[in-house]
Parts: structure tokens; sequence; C-alpha cells
């Protein structure tokens, strides 16, 4: 049975990841808390992002919220091949694994929070 699990895993789509390869997401939550504690729920997005090999880092496509967003890999905290990563900015914190997304960011009255689901193209 072990031996099963582990072949299924292998064979995932999922399991193979390299530098170049191209993410299509779709969000499932998009919202913004503000410094009073509303909350205002946004429009959910399909995006896009590349991981890029010669700036070791996640860039997204145009269109949208993430409109051309570049934001580096964590080389202590990210296994392309495996694949799972997170990424970061000053002001922003984005983590991936398993085709899930999750983003959260600091933003002039706020922060933002989004999760999305992810399949490679």
């Amino acid at each position: 049975m072990k031996k099963l699990l582990i072949t299924l895993l292998l064979i995932s789509p999922f399991s193979f990841a390299d530098w170049g390869d191209v993410y299509s997401c779709q969000m499932t939550r998009f919202v913004e808390i503000e410094l009073d504690g509303t909350v205002k729920q946004y429009k959910l997005e399909r995006f896009q992002f590349k991981l890029d090999s010669t700036e070791k880092a996640m860039v997204f496509g145009k269109g949208g919220y993430l409109n051309d967003y570049n934001i580096p890999l964590d080389p202590n905290r990210s296994w392309v091949t495996i694949p799972m990563w997170w990424a970061s900015s000053n002001y922003e914190l984005l983590h991936f694994d398993e085709g899930k997304l999750m983003s959260s960011g600091i933003v002039k009255d706020g922060i933002t929070s989004i999760t999305a689901n992810c399949d490679k193209f």
C-alpha cells in the first residue's frame, strides 16, 4: 500500500516543477482588512505566474490586482522541484504548496489576503 501511495504521489502533476513553469490560478478568497477592522471583499480574479530562473522569482502576468508583479523566492524556504516555495518582499508574503497559493500583504490602509487554486500549464 505504501508503494502505491508513493508511486501516485510521484506521478502527480504537481510532483514535478521547474523554472520556466507557468501556473494558471483562480482566487478563492480576496479580502482587505482595514485599520478599523472592516473587511472588504473583492471580485475574485484569474491570474497567471511564471517561475523565472533569471530573477529567481514568481513573475505575474498582465491584468488584475497582481498586474506585472514580481516577487523573489526565499532561497532558504523554496524547493521549486517539489513544488513548494515562499516568496516575499518588504510588504508581501506568498506561500505555494501543492497547487495552493496564499498571499498576505500590508497596504496603506490595512492588510490584503488572497487564496487561490493553481494548475500548471
